[in-house]
């Protein structure tokens, strides 16, 4: 019984002198490790638009407005054209939460 070629040793071995078996199983491998270090591999999920963005970041839209007029957002944009928006989406959950954070604490310092 012939053993399964591992990650490493498909990575060296030239694609044209695969078998379309191994291909598919280092496109397998490669996908199942991407999963799991999808994040910290540098993966960017981009939000266009307010609409998008309030979606991927779980509020509703005039949060999103409101915290887009309050500059909350800027560092989360990458690009703009007139009013189309690219948001980092990751970005912008965590410009949000820091947000909020200091808003609430502004709150409570205030009482």
């Amino acid at each position: 019984m012939q053993q399964k070629p591992t990650f490493e040793s498909l990575l060296a071995k030239p694609i044209w002198q695969m078998t379309g078996e191994e291909f598919l199983q280092l496109n397998e491998l490669n996908n199942r490790g991407a999963g799991s270090t999808a994040q910290s591999a540098g993966s960017v999920q981009y939000a266009h638009g307010i609409a998008e963005l309030s979606q991927m970041i779980g509020c509703c839209q005039s949060t999103v407005y409101a915290l887009k007029k309050e500059g909350a957002l800027d560092g989360a944009i990458v690009s703009q054209i007139g009013r189309r928006i690219i948001f980092d989406a990751d970005k912008a959950r965590v410009l949000a939460d820091e947000y909020q954070r200091a808003q609430r604490e502004n709150r409570r310092d205030d009482h």
